[in-house]
């Protein structure tokens, strides 16, 4: 019998340390939940979005415009006027562009040699590569769309930052204060912010024709910080009875007194902080309504193709791509933005 007692022709030695390797492997619990980061996605919130259409290079749109002419343009009549008001339309057509999107993926060969003796053994991991790469290229997806959304891409304008749309500086209260930080500081705080929503509503509405179902805005897209301060509680006329600021705007603002849901909402800080004049907080007050603006998506994401490749080794290479129009501002005269917020 052959017997070696120098250590270096030993391979294992069921008195050695590692002889506790099974036991310990038995006693792992593992986790089958895969922790994935973390992302806020919101143009599905604030803006109408409509598929279909292809890889097109420019969406089209028509609108028209009505006015009479002469000097009796309401054509009302007397007995001495028989002046007839002539009617006329004006048809316009617009475009807007279209951006194409791709991202790739790949995985090796190796990778999946890996994965699948690992299943084969019974110890296959709790997710899929597939699954990780698919789920990493619609996070990819998602963030164009709300980049496009929010500042638009090739100096294409977004719901931010539009120079057709009317931007002023909110007011400043008795103390001069235009930031709502210093106005919440002064007793009137909640009633100056408010009388800065309603105004910005007044002025909207009045741009609109003071049509209330089509020109009135219905949200109000304000950054984080700005949300946060309006969060707090605010004493109501009952003793102990309480709201939020916000709802306390939502309910009394100008739109909720004609039966119009208004509602405030956050917008993640890359976005919209700083966008305002003088790199002030921006907040966007306009109609979320498809008649007054929308993203149209002619191509959604899909996948195109899967092909073998000799990058990294050897691996299949799969390409997705997609096409995002710009967002069609349709009519700029239903949104206002209120620079100065912070």
């Amino acid at each position: 019998m052959y017997k070696n007692n120098g250590v270096s022709g030993r391979a294992f030695d069921a008195a050695g340390s590692s002889g506790m390797a099974f036991l310990n492997s038995q006693l792992e619990l593992i986790n089958p939940d895969l922790v994935k980061p973390l992302q806020a996605v919101t143009h599905t919130r604030d803006i109408t979005i409509e598929s279909g259409g292809g890889f097109a290079e420019f969406i089209s749109s028509w609108a028209s415009n009505y006015a009479t002419t002469g000097g009796n343009q309401y054509g009302l009549q007397g007995n001495d006027n028989t002046d007839i008001a002539l009617v006329q339309t004006d048809i316009q057509k617009a475009t807007w562009r279209a951006f194409n999107w791709a991202a790739a993926m790949v995985i090796t060969l190796i990778d999946l040699e890996k994965m699948e003796l690992a299943t084969r053994t019974g110890m296959a991991p709790p997710f899929s590569l597939q699954q990780l790469q698919d789920d990493a290229v619609k996070s990819i997806w998602a963030k164009a769309m709300d980049r496009v959304t929010y500042l638009g891409w090739l100096n294409q304008p977004g719901i931010i930052n539009n120079t057709n749309v009317t931007a002023s500086v909110v007011a400043a209260n008795s103390n001069g204060h235009t930031t709502w930080a210093a106005k919440l500081g002064d007793t009137t705080g909640p009633s100056d912010i408010l009388n800065d929503v309603n105004t910005g509503i007044n002025s909207v509405t009045g741009n609109s024709g003071y049509d209330i179902d089509e020109g009135m805005p219905d949200t109000l897209l304000i950054p984080w910080t700005e949300y946060g301060l309006l969060t707090r509680p605010m004493a109501l006329g009952g003793v102990g009875t309480y709201e939020s600021i916000i709802k306390y705007i939502e309910r009394n603002c100008v739109a909720a007194q004609h039966g119009k849901e208004f509602k405030i909402f956050p917008l993640p800080s890359p976005w919209i902080a700083g966008q305002g004049t003088s790199q002030t907080d921006r907040g966007v007050l306009y109609k979320n309504a498809k008649k007054s603006l929308y993203l149209r998506v002619p191509q959604p994401v899909r996948k195109a193709l899967t092909v073998p490749t000799t990058r990294d080794g050897g691996a299949y290479e799969t390409i997705f791509n997609g096409c995002i129009g710009q967002v069609m501002w349709l009519r700029s005269t239903t949104a206002q933005y209120m620079d100065g917020l912070g």
